[in-house]
Parts: structure tokens; sequence; C-alpha cells
């Protein structure tokens, strides 16, 4: 049975180019990055270069550019280490998307914790997020906003300068979640520009799990969430995981070679795309595709359950997901759907196919094939 890989978004392989460059710092240079003998003075200027590389490909300062374990933890800095060094100050709103990724709408409970009014902003039909509606919150009163890029689920394109701008303009900072996007599509303008904050994640960009980034605007300064040693200019202690960010670093520079990558996942999505519409009883929940990633396809066949679709896809050889939370064994409606205005039944519906850069138009053909013959079997 012909397998094929349709959750590039929830995960990609790594290169095996990425594995070649980690697996020195896995071997002979073990060095730590914060000892002064040759080995760590090796894994230092390891981590100077993968410093560099990140920040080429930002178009930002090297010194803005702060590693990780995730982009999970990218984004938990970001705010937490955002709320506690203002806290108690007059700008006491946080506003955040309805439809972000779980690791920012579950620091929720901590920022009001800490004293902070904490509002969602609500998202379009198509899960994207307008540059009116943030405008329409903003205030004096707001400290921090954060609004995606591109959603994780749905892949819908948000203004992220647009908004990031109109932060700048009403006095708050801004973070914004690039998990998906980075390498993918180019920001317009270097995110000093626009952004405070930039979380990013290595191994959806064909990098090794267990590394990320947070771009930081030079200037702001979030108070640490793991303290200890000092590392990263004193705002991630911990000592860093060298072989991750030297395959981090080593997976961003192929993807910045390969100006061909995302022409490869559309056409892909497009096949996918397109064998679904000619089978029909699907419905896409954002049909506008020049606003949604290009490996990204999210689908619906009123009254089936998602979570039956992707036993069955599994078992058809096509690995597929919902996008959404995974508990006891079931899927949750999605959270995004929900803030979309989809009823708790259509939201337990959401199939999310992402392609990527080895996927062929074969393979979305195959995998509508499968999904269409899946569903017309139940």
């Amino acid at each position: 049975m012909r397998r094929i890989y349709a959750d590039h978004a929830a995960t990609t392989p790594t290169d095996p180019r990425v594995v070649e460059a980690m697996l020195p710092f896995l071997r002979e240079q073990f060095g730590n990055p914060s000892s002064l003998h040759e080995w760590g003075r090796k894994a230092r200027m390891a981590l100077d270069e993968a410093r560099d590389t990140l920040s080429e490909a930002l178009r930002c300062l090297p010194g803005e550019v702060l590693f990780t374990s995730s982009g999970t933890e990218a984004a938990n800095l970001a705010l937490v280490g955002t709320a506690l060094a203002h806290r108690g100050g007059a700008r006491n709103r946080i506003l955040l998307s309805s439809v972000e990724h779980h690791c920012v709408l579950e620091c929720r409970s901590l920022l009001e914790s800490f004293g902070y009014s904490v509002e969602l902003i609500p998202c379009e039909r198509d899960t994207s997020v307008s540059l009116h509606a943030v405008r329409e919150m903003l205030d004096e009163r707001t400290l921090l906003v954060s609004v995606m890029h591109a959603n994780n689920e749905t892949g819908a394109i948000n203004d992220a300068e647009g908004i990031g701008e109109a932060c700048r303009a009403a006095g708050a900072l801004y973070h914004c979640d690039a998990v998906q996007t980075f390498t993918l599509l180019q920001f317009r303008l270097p995110p000093a520009e626009w952004a405070d904050f930039v979380s990013l994640s290595a191994h959806k960009v064909y990098g090794p799990k267990g590394a990320g980034a947070l771009f930081v605007r030079a200037g702001v300064k979030p108070s640490p969430i793991l303290v200890g040693g000092g590392q990263e200019r004193e705002m991630r202690a911990g000592t860093e995981n060298v072989a991750g960010i030297v395959g981090f670093a080593e997976a961003v520079r192929l993807a910045m070679q390969d100006e061909d990558r995302a022409v490869r996942m559309r056409a892909a999505r497009d096949a996918f795309v397109g064998a679904m519409e000619r089978a029909g009883g699907a419905v896409f929940t954002t049909p506008d595709w020049s606003r949604v990633l290009p490996g990204h396809a999210h689908v619906r066949f009123p009254g089936r359950r998602a979570d039956a679709a992707l036993i069955n896809l599994d078992q058809r050889g096509i690995a597929a997901s919902s996008g959404a939370a995974c508990s006891s064994g079931s899927i949750e409606p999605s959270h995004v759907l929900l803030a979309a205005g989809l009823s708790e039944a259509e939201a337990q519906e959401g199939l999310r196919l992402s392609f990527g850069k080895d996927s062929t138009e074969a393979d979305g053909v195959s995998a509508a094939e499968e999904l269409a013959a899946s569903v017309a079997a139940r």
C-alpha cells in the first residue's frame, strides 16, 4: 500500500542534510557553549553561526534571536515574560485572537492571575483575523496583542505587518506566531519595523524537534520564565541544545535556497482541492486560496465526524489531521471553528490535509480519492 504523508502542519520529516549537520554536535563536538575551553568555544561558535543564519532569514540583528526549546516556549516567553515585566503598570489589557494556537490561549488564566484583563479578538468566518477587528479593540490600556501570521488548522493568512503597525501606533507590544509561515512566506517588512516578538519552531521547517526561537526586538526585554545560568541574553536560562539549534539553522539555510518550495506545495494542494471538488460533498473552510498557506487544505463533510474519517484514512495509508485537540482518544470540537461561528457538531467535522516540499500532484489526487472513498464507505 502506498502511504502518503499529508500532515506537514503537525510536523515535517527531518531533512537528511539537517541530520548530517547535527551529528558532529552529538558526537565529538559535545561541549557546553558556556564553557571557556576549546570544546565550549566550538559549541559557542556553532551557536553564533546558527544565530547569524536565522537573523539573515528574518532580516534582523543576531542579538534579536533567542533560542528556545520549541515554538510553544517561545510564545510563552513572549506573553508571560511581557506580563511579568510590566506587572502593575497602567497598561493592563492583553488581546489574544480567538483562533490562536493553544500555546497562546492556554496562557490566559496565568495572565489573568497576574491581574491582567485578557480579551479575545473575534475572527471572520474563514478563521482569519481582520486588521479592523484589532483596531477596534486597541486602546491606551492595551499592553500586548497576539495574532498569528497564519492559522495552524486552516492555513488562513493574516495581515501580520498591518496588525503590528496598528499595535505600534497604539503603543502596544505585538507577538506574532510565525511557526507555520517561517521560510514559507516572506514578511513584507523586517520584523523590527512592526513586531516586538515573533515565535518560530524548527520541526515545522524540516528541522529537529526540541528547538525553537523567539525574535525579540532590540530594546524590548521580557522577564525570563526560566531562570538559572543567564544564557540567551539573560532572558532564557538553560544550556542550549546545540545540536538541535545547528539543525534548525541548517533547515533554514536549505529552505532559503529552495525558491520553488511553496510552488510545489501549492501544486499538490491544488491537485487535492480539484479532485475533491470533482468528487463533491466537501465544504472548504477557507475558499479564497490566495489567502491560505500553499500546502494547507481544511475540509468538512457535513454530518461526518473527523475522528472516523482519520481512522479510515490511516487504514488507507493517508496521514492527515483534524488540527484540533485530541483528548482521551476522541477529537474535541475545534476552538478555531467554534470561534468562526460553526456549531459544536460542525466543529468536530474539520479535516486538515497539509502538503510539504516533497509532496506531488499525484499525492494530492490520491489523498482526495481515498478521502472521498472513505467518506462514501461510511
